[in-house]
């Protein structure tokens, strides 16, 4: 059996051990996020980025930056229609040092049959994925797992520039693929998947502690945003410090209380102990032009 194939499967075993372990857990696991792995390109860390079938709504210097010392760059059906209008849109010496995709992925239904041919010949690698049963978001993670075994590259994060805003259908099955990341294995278990979108990033709190750092930034600007929403289940205990708004043993529901519009007290830190998962959004005003000064 060639080596490619006995590690996919060492993997997924791996996963599924990961996952009958974490049901079968009590103890209560505290996670650490930390944005600027990432956004500020530290060396000992791997990443991924996707680019989505939207607009690419985010200061040009940090899309190149972010973009170009990716460990994995894909663009995801109509997503490198949106990719090739940002670097055209570049000066022509920007332009050149833009890297390539590393993978073309979805069911190209969006995508014009000429801009992928052009990038075949310049060498991207094209995969078909016409199972309607997932979004080509789910698709893309699926196809980067399997890059990643094949490679032998641990992945740290990973990234998806999409919209929060338009088609309420859309934004749900963005977050229905966060689900799926870990309910179906998209990606290790150690991997973290975030959604970027215009001036926030969105992620899924798991059942346990975390920690999440906040960037000085946001701590600084006067109204920057956060919440914490409940979606998909009930979250029957909710605890946090680092909020203007603090909640103490409190339920989150829709029909009850969900958090949005909260914002930060200024600590370097929010921590929150959760009973069951909870979607996570934060400002974070630099990633677009829109905030011309920082308070």
């Amino acid at each position: 059996m060639e080596t490619n194939n006995i590690m996919k499967m060492v993997q997924k075993l791996l996963n599924v051990f990961y996952v009958q372990q974490k049901a079968a857990s009590s103890v209560t696991k505290c996670w650490k996020w930390n944005i600027s792995e990432f956004t500020d390109n530290q060396v000992n860390y791997k990443y991924a980025v996707l680019v989505l079938n939207r607009k690419i709504s985010q200061k040009k210097d940090f899309i190149k930056k972010i973009w170009n010392n990716a460990t994995v760059r894909i663009a995801v059906d109509g997503g490198m229609i949106h990719w090739e209008k940002f670097v055209n849109n570049l000066p022509v010496n920007d332009q050149k040092t833009m890297k390539l995709p590393d993978l073309i992925t979805g069911d190209f239904d969006s995508i014009t049959e000429d801009v992928l041919e052009k990038y075949k010949k310049k060498g991207c690698k094209t995969i078909h994925t016409p199972d309607q049963d997932h979004t080509d978001f789910t698709k893309a993670l699926k196809e980067l797992n399997n890059y990643c075994i094949d490679n032998v590259i641990q992945m740290d994060h990973v990234i998806a520039i999409a919209q929060s805003s338009g088609r309420i259908d859309q934004i749900l099955g963005n977050i229905q693929t966060l689900h799926l990341v870990g309910e179906e294995s998209l990606l290790r278990p150690e991997t973290k998947m975030y959604i970027m979108s215009d001036d926030s990033l969105t992620w899924l709190l798991n059942p346990g502690d975390h920690i999440i750092e906040i960037p000085e930034e946001s701590r600084r600007f006067k109204g920057c945003w956060c919440a914490l929403i409940p979606v998909g289940e009930v979250c029957e205990s909710v605890t946090t410090n680092g909020l203007k708004w603090n909640l103490d043993k409190q339920q989150l529901k829709f029909g009850r209380l969900v958090s949005t519009s909260n914002t930060f007290d200024g600590s370097e830190q929010v921590k929150i102990k959760c009973s069951h998962t909870l979607l996570w959004a934060m400002e974070v005003p630099s990633l677009t032009n829109v905030h011309s000064d920082l308070e």
